[in-house]
């Protein structure tokens, strides 16, 4: 029988979960919290013979338990300890972080090209990561599909800040690379990086555009047969376009992410909030674009198991709503509705907005099935019906405010999903968008009392488009839950409604 190896008389180690240049990883029980965490090792070979290796360990260890944000993992513990056999066992360095659930981008590329709008809300994601690390003076270095986790919740988060600023800032610096292991991942890295320059907050949006190209296109924007051929190319060579890679990539996508590639520092973007909120354009218009595939095998789009909330999160696209919401649900996120309303079979979903005088805007409800089509057109609720008998959604309330009520027991068992959405009327349009439209907003209300349950919205809406989805209910086999999900149509609700299957009949 195996001996139990535990660190520090703490934390006992179970199985690994991975390895690589900077160490391993192991699932772990602290047995003083009873809680299931994962412990990052960090051996002596890595950081050389520095005895000021556990100093700035340390130092990034407090740098980073101090980054609040559901987007980044979160740092419990540091340590230096002996690993292996009592006698001939080394030193390392330990850092304890929560056990997180999930695949890295990097198996998500090993199996399949994700679809741009999946690619965008990631992309957001990392970047209101990086935004609050690099606020907090913290720069990841090391940037790459492996060090991000796409957890059954659907967000998408950053690992190992400040391993790779410990190993950079290492007296045995020099001797590492010249022995050919470079600080850092080449195929992601700045070129002020691979010349040992100054390496700042720009450093990461490079890595950043790396990764994103990765996702868009399949591949990073330079490879080469040699570790030289590659680091040159990163210095020297201009990027391929992704459009050129995938067919049918909007001109969007190409100008933000090689303005990510610029070989100057400067040229890029001004920070990683600035093209977090690019990105949240470019989600809310990625399901209206037709995107051809590479020539690959691809698997089929992932799903995701949902989960309780994250108890850290915040709310990106703020919660305009004067009554605040009790709880606010971030992009992307999922939230079971039994959480929030247990046993509640009846419930209010209000969908509300502010606009200027003499636009009207128009709140609706798709009823469909696993594929995304409406079990019939009484399935499809919106002002021309907002009451059809049998289907378990009817719309009431008055502008700004759409009151949907959902009766769950009366939904048919087909019924997988239900979308809610904010269009303008083609009549009071004039020319306008969205963007014209201020605090689109989804709230779930406690139908007994109109108790603010959740909340989910937008400062205004997305520029180029005239209708937007704005959340949906989701059932899985243990029953409903609310997705905070947005895709914008530049075809406003006659696109939304085609696009679930509904036939739209052109006007005379």
């Amino acid at each position: 029988m195996a001996r139990e190896r535990i660190i520090d008389g703490r934390y006992r180690l179970g199985r690994q979960l991975g390895e690589g240049a900077m160490g391993t990883v192991w699932e772990a029980l602290d047995l003083r919290l009873e809680r299931h965490v994962a412990v990052k090792v960090v051996g002596s070979s890595a950081v050389g013979r520095d005895p000021r290796a556990r100093e700035r360990f340390e130092r990034e260890a407090k740098l980073l338990a101090g980054l609040s944000s559901p987007f980044i993992v979160t740092v419990h513990d540091v340590g230096e300890t002996t690993f292996g056999d009592e006698e001939l066992g080394q030193s390392v360095l330990y850092l304890v972080m929560e056990r997180l659930h999930g695949r890295s981008l990097e198996a998500v590329l090993a199996s399949e090209l994700p679809p741009l709008m999946e690619v965008a809300r990631w992309g957001e994601q990392m970047c209101r990561a990086l935004a609050v690390a690099h606020d907090s003076g913290v720069v990841h270095r090391d940037l790459k599909p492996a060090n991000v986790m796409v957890g059954p919740d659907g967000l998408a988060r950053v690992l190992d800040f400040g391993i790779a600023a410990v190993l950079a800032d290492s007296t045995d610096h020099a001797r590492l690379t010249s022995t050919g292991v470079v600080v850092g991942t080449p195929s992601y890295m700045s070129p002020e990086q691979i010349e040992g320059g100054a390496v700042g907050f720009r450093s990461d949006l490079y890595s950043t555009g790396c990764v994103l190209y990765a996702l868009v296109t399949g591949q990073p924007p330079f490879s080469g047969p040699s570790l030289y051929q590659l680091l040159r190319q990163q210095m020297e060579s201009e990027p391929l376009p992704p459009s050129e890679r995938r067919a049918g990539v909007p001109a969007a996508w190409d100008r933000l992410i090689l303005s990510l590639l610029e070989k100057r520092p400067e040229a890029r973007p001004g920070s990683a909030s600035e093209v977090a909120d690019r990105l949240r354009e470019l989600s809310l218009s990625a399901a209206a674009a037709t995107v051809a595939l590479p020539e690959r095998p691809v698997a089929a789009a992932m799903g995701y198991e949902p989960t309780r909330v994250d108890p850290r999160s915040v709310l990106l696209a703020s919660c305009p709503h004067p009554d605040g919401g009790r709880l606010p649900l971030a992009t992307g996120q999922r939230m079971r509705l039994s959480d929030v309303l247990p046993e509640a079979e009846t419930f209010t979903v209000g969908v509300d907005w502010r606009v200027v005088d003499g636009m009207d805007v128009d709140a609706s409800a798709l009823v469909v099935d696993g594929e995304g089509r409406v079990l019939s057109d009484e399935h499809f609720v919106f002002y021309n019906n907002p009451e059809p008998a049998g289907v378990g959604v009817t719309l009431a309330g008055e502008d700004p405010e759409a009151l949907f009520t959902v009766r769950l027991p009366a939904l048919a068992e087909g019924a997988r999903r239900v979308v809610f959405a904010l269009s303008l009327h083609e009549e009071s349009a004039g020319g306008r968008d969205l963007a014209s439209v201020n605090q689109p907003h989804l709230r779930l209300l406690d139908a007994a009392n109109g108790t603010e349950l959740l909340c989910y919205g937008f400062p205004s809406g997305p520029a180029g488009v005239t209708g937007l989805t704005v959340g949906e209910l989701v059932r899985d086999d243990d029953g409903w839950l609310f997705s905070a999900s947005s895709v914008g149509f530049p075809g406003g609700l006659a696109e939304i409604a085609e696009s679930h299957g509904v036939l739209v009949e052109a006007e005379a």
